[in-house]
């Protein structure tokens, strides 16, 4: 049957009116599809912050700018290389009890008897000297004692001398495996004991010279030791460019002497090293340094100064080899690797005077160089020893922080 023309156009109108709505309904879906994927895109935690906050990623993002800084402030460092360094180390009380005693011996009086004619010859008649050696206190009444009251009134003999430990931290000590270096302990010298130790040899010399047939008995109370260990083998770093700490802090008692001197001696021979001082190395004269004394107690600001508010090129210390309580002003201890120096150790890095936490001057340190022949052939006046000397006069220092520039 064919259809008439108009109806086919109706019949074509029809299937595209049917059509239309298929296509757009198909068409609209698929945005929507889309859309869900967007949105489960969006609670996704696969991007760079995860599922973070913003305020979550800002305080991360300052922990990790904290942590570059305080990784760019530390000095350049290398691997350590651990030696040993024989040091001779003398620690002198000088306060007034343990003063040295002067005292002179009188003189060896002339036999009145000497050269005068007896009978046919000419002889000296012997002379008893006891009462005279008891006169000038040389010789006690018992007349078997040497005398030593009028050096020792109270009776005291030589003194109980306390006794010090020195131990060694190098720079990038917490870098890596925290490296245990030993510790040495050493005892003080008091100049009253070696003072009152020649005065009774003295005195026994005197009477043996005059009176040989008089016999003393020994008194021990006199009889003078030299301190102990006072050789200490430390262990110091000596890969460039890492520098070192030397502590030394008491043990007997709670401080130092109210006035000492400390006496490190090292023989550049037999170690083949030079011991410096960061400051007195040539190559960091120049190198900026954080404002104030160089040479003073450690205190918090100071400590801070040298930690915290450094940049790589200035001086710094490394903020691990110090114990949270020495950035606490009223803290009486603080931990520096593994020994403890008290809230008043003197910190010196260089050369010069040293100063107290109102820079008021209470000591010096200086250094006596080694000096060695120009020429192959030794020189009667080479001394190959070098001496750092500390001298300090307060009271309550808990301990010393010698800061030394890496060995050469």
């Amino acid at each position: 049957m064919k259809l008439p023309k108009r109806n086919a156009i109706y019949f074509i109108i029809l299937i595209l009116l049917c059509f239309v709505p298929f296509w757009y309904f198909y068409r609209c879906q698929e945005p929507l599809e889309n859309l869900d994927e967007m949105v489960e895109g969006g609670n996704s935690c696969d991007g760079p912050f995860g599922c973070k906050t913003t305020e979550e990623i800002k305080k991360e993002t300052k922990a990790n700018l904290k942590t570059e800084n305080e990784r760019i402030s530390r000095p350049a460092s290398s691997l350590p290389v651990i030696v040993s360094n024989n040091l001779q180390l003398t620690l002198t009380n000088l306060t007034p009890p343990a003063k040295q005693i002067e005292y002179e011996l009188p003189s060896i009086p002339k036999n009145p008897f000497l050269g005068r004619p007896v009978g046919i010859g000419t002889m000296a008649i012997p002379v008893d000297y006891t009462k005279f050696l008891i006169e000038e206190k040389i010789l006690s009444n018992t007349k078997t004692d040497i005398y030593m009251l009028d050096v020792d009134p109270k009776s005291l003999g030589l003194l109980d001398g306390a006794s010090y430990s020195i131990t060694t931290m190098p720079m990038n000590y917490f870098e890596a495996e925290p490296i245990k270096l030993p510790s040495y302990t050493f005892n003080e010298v008091i100049p009253r004991n070696k003072s009152l130790n020649e005065i009774y040899n003295k005195k026994n010399k005197f009477i043996n010279d005059i009176a040989a047939k008089i016999a003393v008995s020994e008194n021990s109370e006199y009889m003078y030791k030299n301190p102990r260990n006072s050789n200490a083998n430390v262990k110091l770093d000596k890969a460039k460019p890492n520098n070192n700490f030397i502590l030394i802090k008491p043990d007997t008692n709670d401080t130092f002497p109210e006035k000492f001197r400390i006496e490190i001696v090292n023989n550049t021979i037999t170690n083949n090293q030079v011991i410096t001082l960061w400051g007195d190395n040539i190559l960091n004269k120049n190198k900026p340094q954080p404002d104030g004394n160089p040479n003073k107690i450690l205190d918090p600001d100071t400590l801070l100064n040298y930690t915290e508010n450094v940049s790589k090129t200035v001086f710094g210390y490394n903020k691990k080899g110090f114990g949270d309580s020495c950035f606490e002003l009223d803290d009486s201890s603080c931990k520096i690797g593994d020994m403890e120096v008290g809230n008043r150790c003197i910190n010196i890095i260089q050369s010069g005077d040293i100063y107290d936490e109102k820079n008021s001057k209470i000591g010096s340190v200086s250094k006596n160089p080694a000096t060695q022949a120009r020429n192959t052939q030794k020189q009667k006046d080479d001394i190959p020893t070098e001496t750092l000397i500390i001298n300090i006069d307060n009271k309550d220092v808990t301990g010393l922080l010698l800061y030394l520039s890496y060995l050469t």
